[in-house]
């Protein structure tokens, strides 16, 4: 053993992270930790990395053989996060890699965290923070309807003057006028803080299967389907599409054009969100068949402080966030959002970014 491959031994031979070296030109292995053996045990008499790359998640072997040649190249980051497939078992990690010269020949080191445990709990997190997303969404729709036409209908009453000769009666109706605006505004305010709490962390990018996130929030929709009277389909050409994106702030995003269409789409209406890929880019559209915008709204929709608020159709207030919140979480993301939208007929919102492998 020479004394580079000594200090390195020394250094991570009992370090929980998974280790392994080996000779960039024909693979062998040079070295690999204790926690590695006991990772892959399978791989026990195996000589070198190519008996390890069998165990890499087919859908993922060209995301790493790509990024791995990028690394190598200088041309991207060390990290690659994708799945291994052991013992009939779908394991999460990721690897950080790095090229050196040991004794004269030229390695690779990578280092290996298994985040299996940490992936599975962040899903399940992350599907409740869905099903919340799309719950405040229908019930802002379900219940600033009800309490913007209690609220009309009390306004109209107190102004009767037939009420004068009914102190008491005013005062109720008074009363009720209140409740309904503290009601309505109790949900705007809902919705905006849990929207602008997740704008305000800061965004933590990872690759992430879009597909079964969006399927994810729209369970939750087609469930109030009946209740709200409007039709939800998501339409895609495949099960898995994956983009490197802060799953919390991307899928809130796709949320927030979802209930902004279900406020502007009558009785009966269609609201569908749909995803492609087109050579490297991924685009996602979010359709309906509302009351369209305002052509006057059109140039200034994703800029700050634009005058394009409106209550919804059932008297859902606007929550103030605007497009422009959005566009700058979809710039983070280096990801473009255009429309097309006419009044009467409705609005088509079409977000792109890059997808991975």
């Amino acid at each position: 053993m020479s004394n580079s491959v000594s200090v390195l031994t020394a250094v991570v031979e009992n370090n929980p992270a998974i280790c392994v070296v080996f000779n960039e030109t024909d693979g062998n292995f040079v070295y690999r930790n204790t926690a590695f053996r006991q990772f892959f045990r399978q791989l026990e008499n195996a000589t070198g990395i190519q008996e390890l790359k069998p165990l890499i998640h087919p859908d993922d072997y060209s995301y790493v053989k790509q990024n791995y040649n990028l690394i190598k190249s200088g041309e991207q980051e060390s990290d690659i996060e994708f799945r291994f497939e052991i013992a009939q078992q779908t394991l999460f990690v990721r690897m950080n890699l790095a090229f050196e010269t040991i004794d004269g020949s030229k390695v690779a080191i990578a280092y290996i965290e298994d985040r299996t445990i940490e992936k599975k709990h962040f899903d399940y997190l992350q599907e409740f923070a869905n099903k919340k997303n799309a719950a405040l969404s229908i019930l802002s729709h379900d219940l600033a309807g009800p309490l913007g036409v209690i609220q009309m209908m009390s306004d109209m009453l107190i102004s009767r003057k037939q009420l004068e000769e009914s102190l008491q009666m005013e005062k109720m109706l008074n009363l009720i006028s209140r409740s309904s605006k503290k009601g309505i505004a109790m949900i705007q305010d809902l919705i905006r803080k849990e929207f602008l709490e997740s704008v305000g962390v800061e965004i933590v990018r990872c690759r992430v299967n879009l597909v079964e996130k969006l399927n994810q929030l729209f369970e939750e929709y087609k469930t109030g389907e009946m209740m709200m009277n409007i039709h939800f389909s998501f339409e895609v050409e495949s099960e898995e599409i994956y983009a490197n994106v802060d799953e919390s702030k991307f899928i809130q995003v796709i949320n927030n054009l979802v209930s902004n269409s279900l406020k502007f789409t009558p009785d009966g209406g269609r609201i569908t969100v749909g995803m492609e890929t087109s050579g490297k880019m991924l685009i996602i559209s979010v359709s309906d068949t509302g009351i369209g915008i305002p052509r006057q709204f059109h140039e200034n929709l994703f800029k700050k402080f634009n005058p394009a608020g409106r209550s919804g159709l059932k008297g859902e207030p606007s929550v103030g966030l605007g497009m422009s919140t959005i566009k700058t979480i979809l710039d983070w993301h280096q990801a473009e959002i255009s429309f097309h939208s006419v009044e009467g007929e409705g609005t088509t919102f079409y977000i792109s970014l890059q997808h991975s492998d």
